[in-house]
């Protein structure tokens, strides 16, 4: 993989990232959080307009990770790739459909303050939210600064020099997010998407133009291509084949769609939303744009499968990061495409990093270091929350540098397990259940996180076999590696069975639902 890049489209990509970089950071000083601490938290991105915010939105939902694993996912096992896209795709719908405009209605800074609203809040509840979001948040932010740290040292051509570059962009990423606030990262998620949506499109159009626009060419030459034939245009691919692939493919479309209803940084820029007619154009906005990116991404997939399907195979599941690349080189033998493929991988890590970094520290600040006390507390929650996003920020690029050589397929696999187990739930339970009470939050939040965490350990992530954790020891009682069919069923039932169980259920959860409105600040 060093020689994605001759030197003179090296010294191109590096020059576009270097620039970028700068000007995010006038970005972020200009539009960002102002003296005043508190404006970090404040909705501050409510000055975006409505367009705006759905571009960002939409922007949250793509990750580094989502532009490289995923394409090469779909490049090497193609029905259950294209699979995972349809599950968010499904998941950004509900949450426009369920979420965003009761959301907005309620909650005044964080998620939890729609608990509160609706009688099913209180410190212990915004504490357990806290902790889950952080654990949701800083497996993400690992993700993302590892992946990114192995493209740059392969663009570089230097692999020893991948704790370096991970250590330098965790550090400017944390920077960006302690000096833009909501608003400022919300002005470099949309520029990153303006940069980053036209080249992918691009691509998927020369692979289309490569097949004469003929799709049934193209799927063809995928099938050879992948060395699978026709089972890449069969689900199994991934997931594997008898119950237990059906169990896996289940979990996986189900685990996606719920983990996408709560993802931190969403529902940190679904609050800001003006109005119900802001959010309507927000919906609108963030939809439209992720089925053009998906669409793009499901192409450049198939694509890379025909193109440099052997290359991909021989080079193992570690190549999969590369996937774009590899199929840019093969489109553009100029490397200009490769080029701007590589600033698309690095300007949607650095525009994801700093928005989860800003909802990390955020949640740490507000929701559980001020969580106790009186809300007089809350006049620090800036100055808490600039602490906590740096902490947040610097601590990932460490654990990132620790865990650089893991399989990351198992970190992703527990950062969605414990959004849609634990967090979506309980958002969905205080939005339509008046019944739903702070102790149905609780056993919904330790106890999902728990069954999340225990179906990992006793699965083959964890050991027997040569891509777990740990290879040398087998402790294995199942064989499902994507458990969403078991943990979100297992969140929604602890916190029902927390609700009705609780003493101090009364007549009085069943007409919270009229509280009034929390006061925006």
């Amino acid at each position: 993989m060093t020689a994605l890049l001759d030197s003179s489209s090296r010294s191109l990509v590096f020059a576009v990232f270097s620039v970028f970089v700068v000007i995010c950071l006038m970005l972020c000083v200009i539009t960002g959080a102002d003296e005043d601490d508190r404006a970090l938290v404040r909705s501050d991105s409510r000055r975006l307009r409505s367009w705006q915010q759905g571009i960002a939105m939409g922007g949250d939902t793509t990750t580094v990770a989502t532009v490289t694993v995923l394409v090469g996912m779909v490049a090497t096992t193609g029905f259950d790739g294209l699979g995972v896209m349809l599950g968010s795709l499904v998941g950004v719908l509900l949450f426009l459909v369920l979420v965003i405009e009761p959301l907005r209605a309620h909650a005044s800074l964080t998620a939890p303050d729609l608990l509160d609203a609706r009688g099913s809040g209180g410190s212990a509840v915004r504490v357990a939210w806290g902790v889950v979001t952080l654990m949701v948040c800083f497996p993400l932010l690992v993700v993302q600064l590892v992946v990114v740290g192995n493209v740059a040292a392969a663009l570089l051509g230097q692999p020893g020099a991948r704790t370096g570059c991970i250590v330098v962009i965790g550090c400017v990423m944390t920077g960006l997010a302690v000096s833009g606030g909501i608003r400022g990262t919300g002005v470099v998620m949309i520029t990153k998407s303006a940069i980053a949506l036209p080249v992918l499109v691009v691509a998927a159009v020369l692979v289309l133009h490569r097949f004469g626009g003929d799709l049934g060419r193209l799927l063809d030459a995928a099938s050879l291509g992948s060395g699978t034939g026709e089972a890449f245009l069969r689900p199994g691919g991934y997931t594997g084949d008898g119950w237990v692939g059906a169990v896996n493919r289940i979990g996986h479309i189900f685990g996606m769609t719920m983990a996408t209803l709560a993802m931190p940084a969403v529902l940190m820029r679904a609050i800001a939303t003006k109005s119900p007619r802001g959010a309507r154009t927000v919906g609108r906005w963030m939809l439209g744009e992720l089925v053009l990116l998906y669409g793009a991404l499901a192409v450049v997939g198939v694509g890379a499968a025909a193109l440099v399907g052997t290359v991909l195979r021989e080079a193992g599941s570690s190549a999969q990061v590369f996937t774009p690349l590899l199929l840019g080189r093969a489109l553009d033998d100029g490397g200009l495409l490769v080029a701007a493929l590589a600033c698309v991988l690095f300007l949607t890590a650095l525009a994801a990093v700093v928005d989860v970094t800003l909802a990390a520290g955020i949640t740490l600040g507000r929701d559980v270091l001020a969580a106790t006390g009186d809300r007089q507390a809350g006049r620090l929650d800036g100055t808490a929350s600039r602490w906590s996003a740096a902490l947040t920020g610097l601590a990932a690029a460490a654990v990132a540098v620790v865990c650089a050589d893991w399989n990351l397929v198992v970190v992703s696999t527990l950062w969605l397990a414990l959004c849609g187990a634990a967090l979506a739930p309980v958002l969905l339970y205080a939005l339509y259940w008046p019944g739903f009470t702070a102790r149905g939050a609780l056993w919904c939040l330790w106890g999902a996180t728990a069954v999340c965490v225990v179906a990992l350990v006793v699965s083959p992530y964890a050991s027997g076999t040569p891509t777990s954790i740990m290879p040398g020891h087998d402790f294995r009682l199942w064989d499902v590696t994507i458990p969403g069919v078991v943990t979100v069923p297992a969140g929604f039932l602890l916190g029902w069975l927390g609700s009705v169980t609780d003493r101090r259920r009364t007549g009085e959860h069943a007409v919270r639902r009229d509280v009034p409105r929390a006061v925006r600040r």
